[in-house]
């Protein structure tokens, strides 16, 4: 698959190179596609990742990931141009009570919005894979065949993607992910994460 990143740091750098590693063509957006760091970035992805603008990025891609602050989510979309009928991958996060989903839906009306990988850090979307077995990755959209990319490409990079079914269950998952969080990350560290086991 074509996948764009608008983003480029720590949660969209390191989905784009996994991505790349397997196989899919991963175009990195950014305001500086020709700066040292995106240099070092792309030698670490290999040969199925480039760079260019959010504008080529996002007109490259069949699914496109957002991966910002939540307060460059604005300035971020608005050179995308039109996204209708595309896939967009949202994983920003808020922390002051707003819905990053709301937000993102109102910013690019017509896109076929799937909120994944925000309930990851970026150390667990590097290595998911565990002695036990696999991190899972919580995710819902709107669209169903949307939805099933999303949890292909979860898949492809050794994700466990499990479907939530609708916005009200993922604020739940958002929040009882928080405070597992905050109780289990002074424990373990950043590298935990929890897994879905079904009979």
């Amino acid at each position: 698959m074509k996948i764009a990143s608008i983003g480029s740091g720590q949660i969209g750098g390191t989905l784009g190179k996994r991505w790349a590693e397997h196989g899919h063509e991963v175009t990195f957006g950014s305001r500086d596609p020709h700066g040292e760091r995106m240099s070092a970035l792309l030698a670490e992805a290999g040969p199925n990742a480039r760079a260019g603008t959010v504008r080529e990025a996002a007109a490259s891609g069949e699914a496109i990931l957002l991966a910002v602050r939540p307060e460059h989510v604005e300035q971020a979309l608005a050179p995308a141009g039109d996204l209708g009928g595309r896939i967009l991958i949202n994983c920003v996060n808020r922390f002051d009570g707003a819905s990053a989903d709301a937000e993102v839906r109102r910013l690019a009306p017509g896109a076929r919005i799937v909120r994944a990988f925000h309930t990851l850090p970026w150390e667990v979307l590097a290595e998911p894979r565990y002695e036990a077995g696999r991190a899972t990755a919580f995710l819902y959209g709107d669209d169903p065949s949307a939805v099933a990319s999303v949890a292909g490409l979860a898949a492809d990079i050794g994700l466990d993607p499990v479907d939530v079914g609708g916005p009200e269950a993922m604020s739940q998952a958002e929040a009882a992910n928080g405070t597992l969080w905050r109780v289990l990350a002074p424990l373990f560290g950043r590298a935990y994460s929890l897994q879905v086991l079904r009979r």
